[in-house]
């Protein structure tokens, strides 16, 4: 007698069925580059200040072109948040460092006029955090009263709200928001690094500048400036990540070895191993395990990696993993490409190949429970 076959059986043979049956006619076509143009054009719709001869989005006009005035300070530029009128530092910081990763590790695959496009669109950012970290030991880091401009449904350039100031200092500190803005310094400055040398030096400058402060003067600025900047961006996982993303980002910029034995020096206390897989403008964890893991070399090879068996060189050499390190005289040879680069395919090092010191065996760098200065040996020493 014949077997009767499953509901979930059924269901996954109806499924194929379909798959198999539908044309290449019938599925979605993505002109992913009109996507890039659309979402770079996106930002020019979200300026503020005086507004360029060349600005595409012709309905918009200047607006906030007093901001900073009630605090005697320039704060004219930047970007309106979202569909209102304020101007948050923390997210604004945040949304330049990823245009210029973007930028950094894919621009030249943008086209020109798209990469120009895009750089202008850092540096509108960039031009305001500058003006923003001017007064030093002070960051500027919101224009707008939060909650009586949402209770008004205006245009920038109609508004009458409240265009109050805040900031943090050395009174009222903000790590997270300070060293967010001195990543995004950083990140611009190698974005800028080729198509305006000077003003990269600039941002650099600016970025160490401000990361100094953050890290002297430890504290998140949702418990500095409170409802100003709650609900709407509170710094909910605390301001730790922040520092270690603006060392990361500066180590990066800079190559100066000291952000790196900063990000050593504080793993415990600034939660370098946390097992978090979010990434986004409040947690930083996830991206700043991505933005280590692209280190090719990050100082000088001081310490050696024990010698290999032949069995463990054939077994890492034998492996069926897409990116398996392939060991060289003792050495497990990293593949260049990154995780964002490879879809998230991260070489795995031999299993018994132990950095020094470590008492375990090295893991995959973006599993849960690396320590990330073993991540940073491991990628320091190809």
């Amino acid at each position: 007698m014949a077997r009767s076959v499953s509901t979930p059986a059924k269901a996954v043979a109806v499924v194929v069925a379909v798959l198999l049956a539908a044309s290449p006619a019938s599925l979605a076509v993505h002109d992913y580059g009109d996507a890039l143009h659309k979402s770079i054009l996106f930002f020019e719709g979200q300026r503020s200040g005086r507004l360029p001869p060349d600005q595409r989005l012709r309905w918009r006009q200047d607006s906030g072109i007093h901001d900073g005035a009630e605090a005697g300070v320039d704060l004219t530029g930047g970007y309106y948040d979202a569909g209102d009128n304020i101007k948050f530092g923390f997210p604004m910081a945040f949304t330049a460092t990823l245009m210029s990763w973007g930028l950094i590790d894919f621009g030249r695959s943008f086209g020109a006029r798209e990469e120009a496009a895009a750089r202008e669109a850092v540096r509108w950012a960039t031009d305001y955090l500058m003006k923003a970290t001017a007064t030093p030991g002070t960051v500027y880091v919101q224009v707008g009263d939060a909650s009586r401009d949402h209770a008004c449904w205006e245009r920038p350039e109609d508004m009458d709200t409240p265009r109050t100031v805040y900031k943090v200092d050395a009174a009222h500190p903000g790590s997270d928001v300070a060293a967010e803005t001195a990543a995004a310094l950083a990140a611009g400055s190698i974005a800028f690094r080729d198509a305006d040398p000077g003003y990269s030096a600039r941002l650099l400058d600016r970025a160490a500048e401000v990361f100094a402060f953050a890290d002297a003067h430890r504290g998140a600025y949702s418990g500095s400036l409170r409802d100003a900047v709650c609900p709407c961006y509170c710094d909910y996982s605390g301001y730790q990540d922040e520092l270690l993303w603006g060392a990361a980002w500066l180590h990066r910029a800079s190559r100066r070895r000291e952000y790196r034995e900063y990000i050593k020096r504080n793993e415990v206390a600034l939660g370098a191993s946390d097992a978090i897989n979010e990434f986004g403008w409040d947690n930083k964890h996830a991206g700043i395990n991505v933005l280590i893991s692209k280190w090719r070399s990050i100082g000088p090879r001081t310490a050696a990696i024990p010698a290999q068996t032949p069995e463990q060189q054939s077994r890492a050499t034998s492996s069926p993993l897409p990116c398996a390190p392939v060991l060289r005289a003792g050495r497990c040879a990293l593949p260049s490409a990154s995780v964002v680069e490879r879809g998230a395919h991260m070489p795995f090092p031999d299993p018994d190949v132990v950095p020094p010191g470590s008492g375990s065996p090295v893991d995959h760098p973006l599993r849960s429970g690396m320590p990330l200065t073993h991540l940073i040996w491991h990628v320091s020493h190809v």
